[in-house]
């Protein structure tokens, strides 16, 4: 922090407006400093929730035995003025996993409660603009409500504008953390910024929470098809890997693609796979995908639904060498495998 104010006067960040090449203003300086800031704490909160939810995993305790003590811990920081706000952002993820886990253990149950469930939701939608209604949304879809969901992901698109910014403890992409990247997220009235931080969490599945997510996603918790495969990961790769986690924009279309085909909305499911396919060869958006081999999985699912079998393998293929050109540890190879035995069954 040291010569703040000079430093930032010499890197003298620009903009292109309609007209020609102006240097920012000073309250959009002030507001692009904001968001690096708040985008800074976001990131370091996932590593830590990160963290925190392989620690309760390896435990020896039940999960929801040990999200239930680490919620009542959270609560104890709360009365603490400088760990108030960490504490009540705990709280609200984990208040969040904590139903998911319940909900999708409910999901094999009959005679489920559905409408508790869905009231239990309403307190914890606000960690983000997308993750956690995107989490809501996955879970309608899977209980068959597809008008629900629908209309849960319609909320989404809405809150999801051209302004939002991913956020991803996992990776780390160079230049996300360039003060021009948050200039560009505000518009020109900052109102963007004052009515709500447009920051959206990767979505996450831990595998307690397996029967709220598309079955496709259920592959990315079992990625590695070798021991060897999984001796290849590195200290931080471990506490995830496990998991499914995807960007929140390309499981949105998915998502959708997914419901409208429940609703034999035929037109709108299609345009659904478009948006999908552009939202993710698009080169523009590699700094805001986190995740690329599994949105391409998810896209390459899609056309193998649709029958396309050479397209899913084209995309697949794609997936295992977009990412340091690794093909291991990656849940592309079991589609793989799936597709081209459905080939030689129609030869």
């Amino acid at each position: 922090m040291d010569n703040l104010g000079c430093r930032l006067k010499a890197l003298r960040i620009r903009r292109i407006r309609q007209g020609g090449e102006g240097e920012l203003g000073g309250v959009v300086l002030r507001y692009s400093i904001s968001l690096l800031l708040k985008f800074g704490y976001l990131d370091r909160f996932h590593v830590c929730l990160t963290h925190i939810i392989y620690d309760i995993e390896s435990s020896n305790s039940t999960f929801q035995q040990g999200i239930y003590n680490t919620l009542r811990t959270a609560v104890q920081g709360f009365t603490n003025e400088q760990l108030k706000t960490v504490s009540f952002d705990l709280i609200n993820h984990l208040y969040a996993v904590y139903n998911s886990v319940q909900s999708s253990n409910c999901l094999r149950l009959p005679n489920t409660n559905f409408i508790e469930i869905i009231r239990r939701f309403e307190f914890c939608l606000n960690t983000d603009i997308a993750s956690s209604r995107l989490k809501l949304a996955s879970l309608l879809y899977c209980f068959g409500h597809f008008h629900a969901a629908a209309r849960a992901l319609e909320d989404v698109e809405k809150r999801y504008h051209s302004k939002v910014k991913a956020v991803c403890g996992a990776r780390q992409w160079e230049g996300q953390k360039d003060l021009r990247v948050f200039a560009n997220m505000i518009s020109d009235n900052c109102d963007n910024v004052r009515r709500e931080p447009p920051f959206a969490f990767c979505v996450r599945f831990i595998r307690e929470e397996a029967h709220c997510a598309p079955y496709v996603l259920w592959f990315e918790m079992n990625r590695a098809m070798t021991e060897e495969e999984v001796a290849q990961r590195g200290e931080y790769d471990k506490m995830w890997m496990d998991y499914a986690e995807v960007d929140a924009c390309p499981f949105l279309h998915y998502l959708q693609y997914l419901t409208y085909g429940g609703q034999g909305e035929r037109t709108k499911q299609l345009y659904a796979l478009e948006v999908l396919k552009l939202d993710i060869l698009n080169l523009r958006n590699i700094i805001n995908m986190h995740h690329p081999e599994t949105a391409h999985n998810l896209l390459g699912y899609c056309y193998e639904l649709e029958g396309d079998y050479q397209a899913a393998l084209y995309i697949y293929a794609k997936s295992l060498s977009i990412v340091c050109g690794s093909n291991t540890n990656n849940a592309a190879n079991w589609h793989i495998q799936r597709v081209q035995r459905l080939i030689s069954n129609l030869y």
